[in-house]
């Protein structure tokens, strides 16, 4: 009889323990939390091509030893809505040719949110990439 009774309690206070496990809280890690801290900070950007090249759109932060990073394409003739760029700091805006020729504009600073349209002309003059600066 006794062991009746000890398996009885067993059970529930087993139970119990497991429900108790199960109750608490996915830990959350520090870079999770950083991650989630803020949203980005973007700004949309739209390219209208009047040249007669296709252009791969591209954009470098302004401080030095920054990676370029490609945000799009846009044939020759059209008008694209490319990926979002970084928003309160400034970038330099790059369109380059299938050749190679760079169009480079000065550093500048985009608003949060906002969106800003990159008219390149029919007779923009796209440089060799050592001779861009």
């Amino acid at each position: 009889m006794m062991r009746t009774n000890r398996s009885r309690l067993a059970l529930p206070l087993v139970l119990m323990a497991l429900a108790g496990c199960a109750a608490r809280a996915p830990v959350t890690t520090d870079a999770a939390r950083r991650s989630n801290a803020r949203p980005a900070a973007l700004a949309r950007l739209t390219i209208e091509n009047r040249t007669a090249h296709a252009l791969t759109i591209a954009f470098r932060p302004a401080a030095s030893g920054g990676a370029e990073v490609v945000i799009g394409e846009v044939a020759a003739g059209a008008d694209v809505e490319v990926a979002p760029i970084p928003a309160g700091e400034p970038i330099v805006l790059l369109a380059r040719t299938q050749r190679g020729g760079v169009l480079r504009l000065p550093p500048r600073s985009f608003e949060l949110d906002g969106s800003w349209r990159w008219v390149i002309p029919a007779d923009a003059v796209f440089r060799e990439p050592d001779t861009e600066r």
